[in-house]
């Protein structure tokens, strides 16, 4: 394996422009499920923003100076080999509620940590926050990336969830159907990734045909999670963070299943009921 230097912590994107508009709002709403009985979501009257809006510029395209033709974070500009790579946990935290009518942001995203996974790959670690025109925090990304083809010998070992689900029934199931052109309709929000429309992409990825976009099955938890701990009221959440477990089809069945853990706080589990398997694992929502 190639060994990869904790030098590259630090490494930053620097600052960046994000601006979106009511429609980003509704698209991102309709791009994770979002039913005609949910126009809280997508009506510009009375118009809310679900939190998890705030991982769009985390992978995205649109709406960002300078522009991007493809997503890219700070890993990015590091030229990694690629081989064995995928996006393996991320963790959204709003510091204050999205504003739903548009907003010009500043963000910059920043690699602050380098992980081992005792020799099955190194763990970069990536935080972007985005600051409102007042320079206030509205919300910061914390994503894992792995990428098996290095290894960090002098690095921390990569931290365990600290999330048990408790041993009994969840408080709360949410059934919800991802349609088969789920893929094309988030991406619209700006992960244009080609693993999830080129269906020769995706063979080369070893998928039989395009997979859906990890933040999009995140966004459908948050958006069903939202229904049963702070009915109507999206802004009541604080952090949402998962593992990513197993690759999501478009046109599939999922049931996300909910933990009350104390107050303010459950645990979650976003599972494939077609192929019998977890998407998101270790889910921890928190809200106020």
């Amino acid at each position: 394996m190639k060994e990869l230097s904790r030098n590259i912590i630090g490494t930053t994107t620097g600052k960046e422009t994000f601006e979106y508009a009511w429609r980003d709002i509704a698209l991102y709403a309709a791009g994770v499920g979002a039913k005609d009985n949910e126009t809280q979501y997508q009506y510009e009257v009375g118009l809310k923003a679900l939190p998890t809006y705030g991982v769009v510029p985390y992978w995205g395209t649109f709406g960002i100076t300078p522009h991007r033709d493809l997503p890219r974070n700070v890993t990015f500009s590091l030229n990694l080999d690629q081989e064995g790579s995928f996006h393996m946990a991320h963790k959204l935290i709003l510091h204050q509620p999205i504003a739903p009518m548009g907003a010009r942001l500043t963000i910059e995203d920043i690699i602050t940590e380098v992980y081992d996974r005792n020799g099955k790959g190194a763990v970069v670690r990536s935080e972007l926050t985005a600051y409102d025109e007042s320079g206030a925090k509205v919300f910061t990304n914390v994503g894992d990336t792995i990428f098996g083809a290095y290894s960090v010998p002098s690095a921390p070992p990569y931290p365990k969830s600290t999330v048990v689900f408790p041993e009994r029934e969840p408080d709360f199931t949410e059934k919800d159907f991802v349609a088969p052109n789920q893929h094309l309709l988030y991406r619209l929000s700006g992960d244009t990734n080609r693993l999830h429309v080129d269906l020769e992409e995706a063979r080369q990825r070893g998928f039989d045909r395009p997979i859906m976009q990890g933040l999009c099955s995140f966004g459908f938890a948050c958006r069903l999670a939202v229904r049963d701990l702070v009915p109507g009221q999206p802004e009541r959440i604080k952090s949402i963070e998962a593992q990513m477990r197993n690759p999501l089809f478009p046109g599939t069945e999922i049931e996300l299943s909910l933990w009350k853990a104390g107050d303010g706080r459950a645990y979650f589990r976003l599972m494939d009921l077609q192929n019998s398997r977890p998407v998101l694992e270790k889910g921890e929502i928190d809200w106020e």
